[in-house]
């Protein structure tokens, strides 16, 4: 009798044990759920946030960069170098895209620089399929960006597959080259140089100034920027400058030109025409004796 009721009391008290727990646990549920965030990053991956960007079609991608009345959008592609040289969407001006390869973001100061540059912009992001624009947007949310992220479903396979247009990397623009056209030697002239690219990459350039001196490869520049070179002509002679650009990418442009004339520094010698002047005029010679008291 006595182990009847000391296994009753036993039972009595297990299920009270369980009871508590069970009841514990829906308090602390009831807590989290009015106090309390739930932290998504554990259910979602690395990246929360998801909802401070917008997903869009690659039709609603297209509509966007051919009407600029809406604003301006800015199609950045998060690929590799050789992807986007190899072939990127095809989109209008001022709506061209660029690239910014998401693998350099773990760089904390080139995040850093890219959400400084596209602060306050429209931005669309793409890759090849949508993955990596996927992390690109996230990273950006995560890290404050201060702006509009747009995400592009699908990436260039889904734009292709559409039959919106691509292109490879362009060169440069064929280079301008200003200053002085005629000057003396051994004097330091300024000239300016500059060219766009349609991609917006940043330029180098090489200058031959048809002296026997080059400049080169200097930059990399801003696509537009004008850059200032001082040169100086040793010698008398005509000499056809010519400068070339290059982006980031190697793409090369055709040459620019500019003609500049150096002629001899003639110096004049005032006693030598001064006496050449009497020896051709020798009855100059008695008046200039009379006007200079002689």
């Amino acid at each position: 009798m006595r182990n009847n009721l000391s296994k009753k009391w036993l039972a009595i008290c297990i299920v009270a044990l369980l009871f508590w727990i069970g009841f514990g646990s829906a308090v602390n549920a009831i807590n989290i759920g009015n106090n309390q965030e739930i932290d998504t990053s554990v259910c979602m991956g690395v990246f929360t946030n998801l909802d401070d960007y917008t997903e869009i079609t690659v039709e609603e991608a297209w509509n966007m960069l051919n009407d600029s009345s809406n604003g301006i959008q800015i199609p950045i592609d998060v690929r590799t170098d050789s992807e986007w040289a190899i072939e990127h969407i095809n989109t209008p001006a001022p709506e061209n895209p660029r690239h910014h390869c998401v693998c350099e973001w773990d760089n904390e100061t080139i995040l850093q620089e890219f959400m400084s540059f596209y602060e306050g912009k429209e931005i669309i992001i793409y890759c090849r399929s949508g993955g990596r624009s996927v992390t690109a947007s996230n990273m950006l949310v995560d890290n404050g960006f201060v702006g509009t992220i747009y995400n592009m479903l699908g990436g260039i396979n889904a734009w292709k597959a559409a039959g919106f247009p691509t292109i490879c990397n362009q060169p440069p623009d064929t280079p301008t080259i200003t200053g002085t056209t005629n000057g003396k030697p051994e004097t330091e002239y300024p000239y300016t140089i500059s060219s766009t690219d349609l991609e917006s990459d940043d330029v180098y350039y090489y200058i031959n100034w048809s002296d026997g001196t080059d400049t080169m490869y200097i930059g990399p520049y801003s696509s537009g920027e004008e850059v200032i070179v001082n040169h100086i002509w040793a010698e008398k002679g005509t000499y056809v400058v010519k400068v070339k650009a290059w982006d980031y990418y190697q793409a090369e442009s055709d040459w620019g030109t500019l003609e500049v004339s150096v002629p001899k520094n003639k110096a004049i010698n005032i006693n030598s025409l001064f006496l050449r002047f009497l020896e051709n005029h020798p009855n100059m010679f008695p008046l200039l004796k009379i006007l200079l008291g002689l």
